[in-house]
């Protein structure tokens, strides 16, 4: 068995836990992302969620890196249907807690609903 292929897996895993997650659409990044409410005039199209880490990778992702990451798969899921506009019901960002040392963000889960306005 080659013993280098472990290796290479396992930096492979490492080093994708260490940036925010990309948009697999750039026109995704034009979802606006808000607590506001939607305009009367914007159509209900579903609940989205985005998020990002694992306990495994916190240690190499940056806390901002994790937020932006499920920020960004959210907006793809809400650009998917067809929304432009996305309000924020819920966002937990999971801290550790059981080890000082590893202390800081571990996970980012944003959950809101997506809704298609005329105008944003």
């Amino acid at each position: 068995m080659n013993t280098r292929f472990p290796l290479i897996l396992l930096f492979s895993i490492l080093a994708t836990g260490c940036v925010a997650a990309p948009l697999l659409s750039p026109d995704a990044g034009q979802v606006l992302v808000t607590r506001n409410v939607p305009a009367e005039d914007c159509v209900f199209v579903g609940e989205v969620l985005g998020s990002q880490g694992n306990f495994w990778t916190a240690e190499f992702t940056s806390d901002e890196d994790l937020i932006r990451g499920a920020r960004n798969r959210m907006r793809d899921k809400a650009y998917n249907l067809g929304a432009n506009f996305v309000q924020i019901e819920m966002e937990n960002q999971s801290q550790n807690t059981a080890d000082e040392s590893l202390g800081g963000v571990f996970s980012s889960v944003i959950i809101g609903n997506a809704y298609a306005c005329p105008k944003v």
